[in-house]
């Protein structure tokens, strides 16, 4: 029994929300470990940015921790949470379950030595990876895909937008864009695979330095959010498939705060975009 706490643990209202959606097979020995444990252990390396060999003692084995993780990560769990708590929230704003409209945009981030997909963006200076995220009108997460940082954000679109299926988003019809997505190919591969269109927002004519863009600042916004996460600030994972975990567990994260407040924390705050 833990008997420390940390601002990054579960609530008992937020356990009861993930608790269900967690699988559990049948067979084999009783579990010992308990699940709320390992979760809190994910969301304090998450929160804090520690490595995996500095958690606290009082958290269960790192390996017993990091097998999870590795569990749920590949097996679907993550992306099962996720989905589930983001149309709870879209719910409880009032909104469909699924959106009608999303936008789409990339962050270069700095990457630790090593690792799959890594390059240099020469435009932002930043040696590392990139992380396109689609993401609904409420800044929550629909799509996220990782590329090295070299990759051009058009030809990388692909890779996100192809996640928005028909039957997942039936309801998808727009896709915001800015000009980095003005690409002739882009769009004849969203005429071929796509039930939506994208629709880019430009700068105002003539404006300078940082412009606050219709739609486009709901995207920017989540991209902020996942840098709450100290794991997030640099992407310190070796594999894609960790790095898209993180940020679903980031927005996990943010979403538990939001349908269940707790205090310290900055939850989900929705406001209707310009």
């Amino acid at each position: 029994m833990r008997t420390n706490k940390y601002p990054s643990d579960v609530t008992d209202e937020q356990w009861a929300l993930i608790e269900p959606l967690i699988p559990v097979y049948p067979g084999g020995r009783p579990r010992k470990t308990p699940l709320r444990d390992v979760v809190d252990a994910i969301f304090y390396l998450l929160r804090t940015g520690c490595q995996w060999r500095y958690l606290p003692k009082d958290f269960p084995p790192r390996s017993t921790v990091w097998r999870y993780f590795d569990e749920w990560r590949s097996n679907g769990t993550l992306e099962d949470i996720h989905d589930t708590l983001r149309e709870r929230v879209r719910k409880q704003e009032g909104r469909k379950p699924t959106p009608s409209a999303a936008s789409i945009d990339s962050q270069s981030v700095p990457t630790t030595e090593g690792g799959e997909h890594r390059g240099s963006d020469a435009h932002k200076k930043v040696k590392g990876r990139k992380r396109h995220i689609v993401v609904d009108t409420m800044g929550l997460l629909l799509a996220v895909a990782i590329t090295g940082a070299d990759v051009d954000d058009a030809k990388a679109a692909p890779q996100a937008l192809g996640q928005l299926t028909e039957d997942a988003f039936p309801r998808l019809r727009l896709v915001w864009t800015d000009h980095k997505y003005h690409n002739h190919a882009l769009y004849g591969w969203v005429d071929g695979n796509a039930h939506f269109e994208l629709e880019g927002v430009s700068r105002p004519e003539g404006s300078k330095g940082f412009v606050l863009l219709p739609r486009r600042w709901v995207v920017e916004r989540t991209n902020a959010w996942l840098k709450r996460c100290r794991r997030l600030t640099v992407d310190r994972e070796k594999t894609v498939l960790s790095c898209e975990a993180m940020i679903r567990l980031a927005m996990i994260h943010l979403m538990l705060n939001g349908l269940c407040p707790k205090e310290g924390e900055q939850g989900f705050h929705y406001r209707e975009s310009a």
